[in-house]
This record gives C-alpha cells, structure tokens and sequence, in this order.
C-alpha cells in the first residue's frame, strides 16, 4: 500500500460511481460524506482539485495513519489548481521532468501522477490522476456538470461528469494544454514530516466513522480590492473571500463594484463589501452604503473603513454607521481599522456589538510573497480580531499587482453576519435580493440584470444570452430542435433570434409548466402547445423567464 496507489483507487473509485458529479460551490460533498472506502451511498459532487486533494488526503491518511485534519493532507477548501504546485511540493511531491513535444514525464506515467494544467502557467485550469502506468495511462477527473456550467445538480446526470478516460483522448492532451507531471517521493514526505517515520507514529490506520471526514478550518484567506484593481480577474485568484470598496463618502460608488462583485460570487468565493468614510453625516453615508449594495443583502458581509481624516470624528460616528446599516439590512456589519485607531480611542461599546478586521502587525509590509499566517494579534476592546489584514504588498498567482492579504480567523462567525444577527427594534425589513423579479412578463432592464447574474456575471446581455443557448443547447436534445427550428442546435453568437426563442418557448412549456401553471393562464389563457411555441416572444414567454431565473442561483449558468 502506498500513497500513490490509494489516491488513484479511490479517485478511480469516486469517478466509477454515478452517484459523485461535478460542482464548484459543492465540491467537498463526496469528502464529507464518502466512507473510509470512498463509497458514497446518496448523490454528490466535486471538483478536479477536490477529486485530486481528497484521494491524496486518503493516501497519506492509509499509509501513514496521518488522522484527518493532519496539516500533511492536502486540506480541500484551501487547494485548487492555481495554488496546487506548492501544496504538493509542501507534502512529498516533485515536478517530474516533462517532454512538452509529447506532453509525458521522462519514462511515462506511474500510478498516482498529478498532471497539471494551471491556469497562470498557461493552462486551463484542471488536474488530473493517473490511475494505471505507462505512456497513455487512464486518468481519472471531474470534468465538468450537466449543462457545461461550474454547478450541476448533485450526483452524475450524464456519466460523464466525473469519469475514467485515456490520456491520450482527453481534449487537453490534444489541445497541449498540459503544464506539468507531480509525483509522490516518500522520502521527501518523511522529510517533511518525521513524524510519520517509523516508530516515531503508530502505523496502523485509525477506524475513521463511516462518512467520517474532516472539517474545513475555521479560518480562510482573502483579499480586498477597489477600482485599484480593475483589471483583476477574481474567478481566477485564489481567495476564500473578496470585500470589495463599494462607497466612499456620499457621493462615490466603486465604479466595477458590480463586475467585482459578480465575478466574486459567480467564483463561489465569500463576498463582502466596505464603505470608506469621510467627515459628514453618518446616517446619510450609512444609508448611501445601503442602497449601493442592496441587491446583495443576503449574500455578503459590510464593513466600515475607518481610517484617513474619518478617524477624527470619533468612535461615536462611527457606532451611529454600524447601528444604521445593522436597522436598515438586519446584517451585523463590522468595522476595519489599524492600531493606531485602535488605540487612539475609547472602543468598547463598538466592540460589544460589531466584529473587527484589523491592519497591521509585525512587518506588515514584509510578507509580500503570497498567503500566510501569522500570528493573530491581541488588540485592544476586540482580544482577537474577526480578520487581519497582514500586509499591503501581497502577491499572488494571476495578478502582476499588489495586494492586501487578509486571514479570516472564523468562516461561521462571517456567515453569521451576512445572516442578520439581532435586528434592532423597530427596523426595517431587510430589502430583497436581486433574485426577486416581479413576475410581469415584461422584457426590461430588471429581467437583463437577473439575466446577467445568471448567465454572465460581471458581462453584458449579449454574453448572457449566448451562455443561455449553451445552457438550452446541452437541455433540449438536438432532434427536438430540429423539429422546432429545422437547423438543429442553436448558434451561440446570436441574440433573442426566433429560433432560440421557440427553442425556449419548449423548454418553459415542458419544464416551467408543471411547476407554475397558473403562469400560463394569466399570460396565455386557452392557448395550445402549439400556439405557444411559436418563436415570437410575448407576455407569457417573458413571465417564463422571469419565473425560470428567479428560481436559478446566480453565477450559476442554467435555469432553475
């Protein structure tokens, strides 16, 4: 038994089943609930690092004894193809010397390789494990959900979301997409981690429950960003969450706050939001905040920045803030500063209620290379604070600028404050989020902004429709499109054309229908199938959509 041949039994193993499909957002399902085995007993999905992180995770864990949570595993929710080279050099794995002609390492393929196709190397994005030996060995992989998207619906809709395929037929391989080959060098490993050397660990492998498997840590690591960095491609960064500016005084609003933001969640990635504050009125800058970010109440975090001449005005101006947006949102916000505004003032009925992220600490311009940790700092009113910013000139993998660095020290403590904590007496309803369209059947600017969200986060409706074709080009089967349009599937350059139009007009009667019939007697009462399908958009096509996206996720690339 060996580490290499017990993470491709079990990838081999997740992909074989119909149960393990593909998804970002749910990624870590498969982990959490295989058995110590890798058998799954109910629908569930991953990622390729998940896939790839989760098998190694078992193969150190059955070789070694290494318990679950041991910081040797490759821990899933901080690994994903842009970060993954470091995270197996750090546990056992060399670089194997790689023949970009023909894209195979020096003397072929083992069981257990890594292969690699990184996004900030040139790549795509993906990881594979080589599950025999040889030049063209089988690998297997999560490759992609149902309808083409980053989320499908748990477990393996087509057989092919998670799957066992020949090197040599993967489309990366023929692309030449493929950056580099990893393989596990137990003595590397033993360096690294002398504790597992014999007789220094039990060797035996712990009993592990049945669908035991490790939690994710509490902490996570991040970034925040501004119109500073407009040219950052959120999707492709490796953060746990980004807080994004949104506003600064009362009259500024982050112009690629939307694009930001969008991208952000469209990633899976925690989002939250901060507002710069200047002299003035603070139920005024409070409620101009609010009304910035209303479409994601719900969804993401506040903050106040509290530093430059605002500091000045007091730790009572800033609680008036806090108190307006926790009575305007049913959100608990939190407030950033540095030390010396920390120390400068009198906090202690700020910090009884809201949360800190702290800047600063020992060298805090100095860490600069990329994610670390730090030891958190003791802070005057807070003890520990929620977050610490650690240094300004961060780097990080798919971004040639700086930036700030952040340690998240508790995921639920931030979940619980986009969930409302306590509501002031008296305060207004939270405002809806941007999922909620009034069901009208009227093509107008609220049904493209919805569209947007769920079809090309952070893009324009043109990329939202051509995403939707994709989407009804994988769901509606190419003979019924041929009796629908007589030309087969859907170009996806065009727009609202009456051949995607019609193509919709199907899926929404065979789909939609079952679920609201009502919808169709308020728009269309009396009509037939063939009446309704007819491509040309009117009141009940448009209510179908409406009624469609408000029931899709955001970012999510496919309706309902």
């Amino acid at each position: 038994m060996t580490v290499q041949s017990v993470a491709a039994r079990i990838a081999r193993r997740i992909c074989d089943q119909e149960n393990v499909g593909y998804s970002q957002p749910d990624r870590r399902t498969w982990y959490a609930n295989a058995n110590w085995e890798g058998h799954v007993s109910s629908p569930q999905n991953a990622d390729c690092s998940s896939l790839v992180c989760g098998a190694i995770c078992y193969g150190i864990h059955d070789t070694y004894g290494a318990s679950w949570g041991h910081a040797a595993l490759p821990e899933i929710n901080d690994h994903w193809t842009g970060n993954m080279r470091p995270g197996l050099e750090a546990r056992g794995f060399n670089e194997v010397p790689w023949n970009d002609s023909d894209l195979t390492p020096a003397g072929g393929f083992r069981v257990g390789d890594v292969i690699l196709s990184a996004a900030n190397e040139g790549g795509r994005g993906h990881v594979v494990i080589a599950v025999e030996d040889g030049g063209d060995p089988l690998v297997s992989e999560a490759w992609i959900a149902e309808d083409g998207s980053i989320d499908g619906y748990l477990g393996d809709q087509t057989g092919g979301e998670t799957r066992t395929v020949r090197y040599s037929s993967h489309p990366h391989t023929q692309s030449g997409a493929w950056t580099s080959c990893h393989r596990f060098d137990e003595g590397k490993f033993l360096q690294q981690w002398p504790e597992f050397r014999k007789g220094q660990a039990a060797q035996a492998k712990p009993a592990p429950a049945p669908t035991a498997a490790p939690a994710g840590p509490a902490h996570a690591h991040g970034i925040d960003i501004s119109s500073h960095q407009s040219g950052l491609n959120v999707a492709a960064l490796w953060a746990d969450f980004v807080i994004v500016k949104a506003t600064e005084d009362n009259d500024y609003v982050n112009p690629y706050m939307g694009s930001q933001a969008n991208s952000t969640l469209g990633a899976s990635k925690r989002l939250g939001f901060y507002h710069f504050a200047r002299p003035g009125d603070a139920q005024e800058q409070a409620r101009y905040f609010v009304d910035a970010v209303r479409g994601y109440l719900g969804k993401a975090t506040l903050w106040l920045d509290w530093e430059a001449n605002a500091v000045e005005q007091g730790p009572g101006w800033a609680k008036t803030f806090l108190d307006a947006v926790k009575g305007m949102t049913g959100s608990t916000p939190g407030i950033y500063m540095n030390g010396s505004a920390v120390n400068g003032y009198d906090w202690s009925a700020v910090a009884r209620e809201y949360p800190l992220w702290y800047a600063g600490g020992p060298d805090y311009s100095d860490y600069g290379a990329s994610y670390s940790d730090p030891a958190v700092p003791s802070v005057s009113y807070w003890g520990s604070p929620l977050i610490h910013q650690y240094t300004e000139d961060g780097r990080l993998p798919g971004y040639n600028g700086t930036l700030d660095l952040n340690r998240l020290r508790d995921r639920a403590t931030w979940d619980r404050m986009i969930g409302g904590g306590q509501v002031i007496s008296g305060a207004p309803t939270p405002v809806a989020t941007a999922g909620a369209l009034e069901v009208d059947g009227e093509y107008g600017p609220a049904t493209v902004q919805r569209l947007i969200e769920v079809f090309a986060p952070g893009y324009n409706e043109l990329y939202a429709v051509a995403n939707l074709r994709r989407y009804l080009n994988k769901t509606v089967p190419e003979h019924s499109q041929k009796m629908l349009t007589g030309s087969g599937k859907l170009a996806e350059d065009r727009g609202w054309d009456s051949h995607c139009v019609r193509v919709f007009q199907y899926w929404a009667w065979c789909w939609v229908k079952p679920v609201a019939p009502d919808m169709w007697n308020r728009f269309a009462d009396g009509w037939s199938f063939g009446d309704y399908v007819d491509g040309e958009p009117g009141e009940a096509t448009w209510a179908a959509l409406q009624e469609a996206l408000n029931r899709s996720r955001s970012g999510s690339f496919r309706l309902m």
